[in-house]
């Protein structure tokens, strides 16, 4: 039998044009609708999907991967078929050929067996072929995405050519808007109303965007944090996916589909109860804007969003694959899925395609270089360009360095005792050298009575925990230097400082 996979693009190059949350929304949904065109297409001809699965309802985020996959098409027939498609896409958008790029392989197979891991390594090859626009196709698509007023996509996804979409101090703010008196509340949402009016008018938006600043941090004077002038930008991806998929049989892989479909959906709208929103959803891959702090009950930062999207991944999508289906690894272990997050945290005014490529980095660059991978790799970026980054798996068992670092964010403590902590730890570098190779952690705990004299108690000592786990994580005949542990360190105590509270400052 004939096995084709569609692909389109160019979805980076489009993406990378975005400026503001709407336009990033934008250049991800046109591409979600071109793949829905084809889809549609496909299914009046009654052709044989494998993946993705399908929704009948218009969706308010893109569901739809770069990427489908067919049973038993010939060329002739795929080739009407995405003319037909490319004719709704561009009456609705206004955007052809011209820019858009349809590419699709196949391949024979009498089993079924590897064709989606052989598609997808052909369709790897064809995407490193550079195309060129010229100025005008591209221009048109810029006006598109950053099109606010009589949208082509709006009117599709929300029902309204006009809709608001939330700017980014709208969204790190989100909590303000939930928690409080309701005076203020109110206040909020006029000073949120006035940037909406006047943001497509202005020739200096960021100026507008610090004048609704300055009025939140009179009215919300002793709610106000540090965190609400920072936004989240999260990308995650499924950790294994690639290798269950290609050992499924091909209804199993139709099942598949279907659940992350429905996953895509349930996630999409946590992150809007959050406070976020939802960029792209579409199989195993994520990308979303969030506030870093959220008025939402059990879910009051990002990294126990993380947390609830992994549960939900975890029930939706892994637990629905049967061990029968299940690929093995090299040494005879079955292979489960997991999601691993690049989240990149940084000032508001910080280039948003600039964040959107942090996280990107952080998420294929470290998180999915971890041994098991189900990581996240963070990065806060200071206003005054100084930053903090780490990385670490998922491991939420008692005593883990994820669960510690969770308990760290129930702490409300000083500037000035995350400062003194890492200097007596780095004063003390040598010291600690010698203990990490006697590998005791009865001497550790002396160390710390020695050195640490003052500070809340239960802190320390949870302090004191993370450091001899850190120390037991990272051994492996000295090839982690210690500095870079207690860098590690540091970096965990003052992002979770951070997500607690602190004034605002312009550090």
């Amino acid at each position: 039998m004939k096995y084709t996979a569609i692909n389109i693009g160019p979805i980076i190059g489009t993406i990378t044009m975005a400026r503001k949350p709407r336009e990033l929304w934008s250049a991800s949904y046109l591409f979600s609708f071109l793949m829905e065109c084809i889809i549609k297409e496909l299914k009046a001809e009654n052709k044989m999907i494998l993946s993705p699965a399908s929704l009948n309802e218009i969706q308010k985020v893109g569901l739809y991967p770069d990427r489908v996959f067919v049973e038993d098409i010939k060329d002739d027939e795929l080739e009407k078929i995405l003319s037909h498609a490319l004719e709704e896409f561009t009456q609705v958008t206004g955007i052809g050929r011209d820019y858009v790029n349809i590419m699709y392989v196949s391949v024979e197979s009498e089993t079924g067996v590897d064709v989606i891991k052989d598609l997808n390594r052909y369709l790897d090859c064809t995407e490193l072929v550079n195309r060129t626009f010229d100025d005008k196709s591209r221009m048109n698509v810029l006006d598109l995405i950053q099109e606010k007023d009589n949208s082509a996509l709006f009117k599709r996804a929300f029902g309204n050519p006009n809709w608001n979409f939330p700017f980014l101090a709208e969204i790190a703010t989100d909590k303000l808007s939930k928690t409080g008196e309701e005076d203020k509340k109110i206040l909020w949402m006029k000073y949120r109303d006035e940037v909406r009016e006047k943001e497509n008018n202005s020739e200096n938006p960021e100026k507008i965007e610090d004048e609704f600043y300055q009025k939140i941090k009179v009215t919300f004077e002793e709610e106000y944090r540090s965190y609400y002038k920072y936004i989240c930008v999260v990308q995650a991806d499924g950790d294994n996916m690639g290798k269950i998929v290609s050992a499924l049989p091909n209804e199993r892989v139709k099942t598949l589909s279907t659940a992350l479909m429905k996953y895509g959906c349930e996630v999409s709208k946590m992150i809007e109860e959050y406070g976020g929103v939802p960029i792209y959803a579409g199989g195993d891959d994520l990308l979303f804007i969030a506030p870093v702090v959220s008025g939402k009950d059990g879910v009051e930062n990002i990294f126990q969003l993380l947390s609830k999207i992994d549960e939900c991944y975890q029930a939706g999508v892994d637990e629905g694959i049967e061990e029968k289906d299940r690929p093995k690894d090299e040494k005879g272990n079955l292979i489960y899925t997991t999601l691993s997050y690049g989240l990149s945290i940084s000032y508001y005014k910080y280039p948003l395609y600039e964040a959107l490529q942090s996280a990107l980095d952080l998420l294929f660059g470290k998180a999915k270089n971890v041994v098991g991978k189900n990581a996240v790799a963070w990065r806060l970026r200071k206003h005054s360009g100084s930053g903090f980054t780490g990385v670490f798996t998922k491991d939420d068992s008692a005593g883990s360095v994820y669960q510690l670092f969770k308990l760290l964010m129930t702490f409300t403590v000083d500037d000035g005792l995350v400062s003194a902590i890492s200097h007596k730890l780095r004063a003390n570098k040598d010291l600690l050298n010698i203990l990490r190779e006697a590998n005791d952690e009865n001497r550790i705990a002396a160390f710390y009575d020695k050195v640490m004299e003052e500070g809340d108690s239960g802190y320390i000592e949870l302090t004191r925990r993370l450091l001899c786990v850190l120390m037991n994580d990272c051994a492996g005949g000295g090839q982690v230097e210690t500095g870079d542990i207690l860098s590690k360190m540091y970096g965990m105590l003052r992002i979770a400082k951070f997500i607690n509270g602190e004034g605002d400052s312009d550090e």
